[in-house]
């Protein structure tokens, strides 16, 4: 498939940015020939962010946004362009551990930096730029994550909490640096969970409601630039546990109200 522009850039009304990296959906023509016979249609939507288009997309709000078009398990934004191991930006292993290409190494060394160069640095330089627009106040890096810990995560076959903030910090929430979104900051967002997880249907098993950094720090976000490069806009990650949605296809409703509320906070917040 011919990918003339990796990304789409929706402007918004409010002060806020959502970036979806792993919401795609094409599969680049210079990657076809190298995969694996057995990695399978399933596979590749595993390893993506599924759900994150109905949930994140055309808030009430209008928040600006900007998603990835393509496939996380053939180029993921949320990595430095340097990131080369099984899980970085371009993998060879999906995030469940299933072999993406023939060979072990996964891509020949030619066409990995072409996926880079054509797709994950456009994507990463646009994100740069809408950083630096004066328009955009608060950024959040949105993402859903599987229910229990997958194969290759530290916390395997672990049950994972509906919702996970993520600030490069500790299971309080405290941020690894002052320039991620503060611990007020996702306490406040908390609270605004906490007061409407009354409208969803959680008869399933989870860990708990809200988590600070656990299972993910969100430092694969955060550490895509440098501090200086998020020019105070002091982002974090939200994380939603998939089994919500496939549990009940229902529940996307009351969720987009939450994440609306918080887009809604966010927008107005002084930290």
């Amino acid at each position: 498939m011919d990918i003339d522009q990796p990304y789409q850039y929706i402007v918004g009304e409010c002060p806020v940015l959502l970036e979806l990296p792993h919401g795609g959906h094409l599969t680049p023509d210079e990657v076809k020939p190298y995969l694996h016979p057995k990695f399978t249609p399933g596979d590749r939507r595993e390893d993506a962010d599924e759900f994150s288009d109905a949930i994140y997309l055309d808030l009430p709000s209008r928040p600006h946004l900007l998603r990835f078009s393509i496939w996380r398990a053939h180029a993921d934004p949320n990595r430095r362009v340097d990131d080369f191991h099984a899980d970085g930006v371009v993998k060879t292993h999906t995030s469940q551990g299933v072999k993406i290409y023939q060979s072990e190494r996964g891509l020949p060394e030619t066409v990995r930096q072409t996926v880079v160069s054509q797709y994950v640095v456009p994507h990463q330089q646009k994100l740069l730029e809408l950083l630096g627009e004066e328009s955009i106040r608060r950024v959040m890096f949105c993402h859903t994550m599987p229910g229990i810990g997958t194969s290759v995560s530290k916390d395997r076959g672990n049950l994972r909490p509906l919702f996970m903030f993520g600030n490069g910090g500790d299971a309080n929430g405290k941020p690894h640096h002052n320039c991620y979104g503060s611990k007020k900051m996702l306490e406040h967002m908390s609270n605004i969970i906490e007061d409407h997880v009354h409208e969803l249907d959680v008869a399933f098993n989870f860990c708990d409601v809200v988590r600070y950094n656990n299972p993910y720090s969100g430092i694969n976000s955060l550490g895509r630039f440098t501090c200086e490069q998020f020019r105070g806009k002091h982002p974090f990650t939200l994380e939603i546990n998939r089994d919500l949605l496939l549990h009940n296809p229902e529940n996307i409703t009351p969720v987009r109200t939450i994440i609306n509320l918080i887009v809604t906070e966010l927008a107005h917040w002084k930290d």
